[in-house]
């Protein structure tokens, strides 16, 4: 399935919920943001949440310093 994440089509496996998309980018969701088709999903919801073919997804990370 194709999603574009973070403005750049990308090919991923049928069936991926937020979860899984983060496992695979291998990010925490304690450390980022997730967007999905302009609408912030809370994290608890990210195992239910599944994606699909053509959605556009924006992860945005936080960054420690001073």
């Amino acid at each position: 399935m194709q999603l574009k994440i973070n403005g750049r089509e990308s090919e991923v496996e049928e069936g991926l919920n937020l979860d899984g998309l983060l496992l695979k980018y291998k990010l925490r969701k304690e450390q980022v943001v997730v967007e999905v088709n302009q609408a912030v999903p809370e994290k608890q919801t990210y195992a239910r949440t599944y994606l699909r073919d053509g959605d556009a997804v924006e992860i945005v990370k936080f960054m420690g310093g001073g």
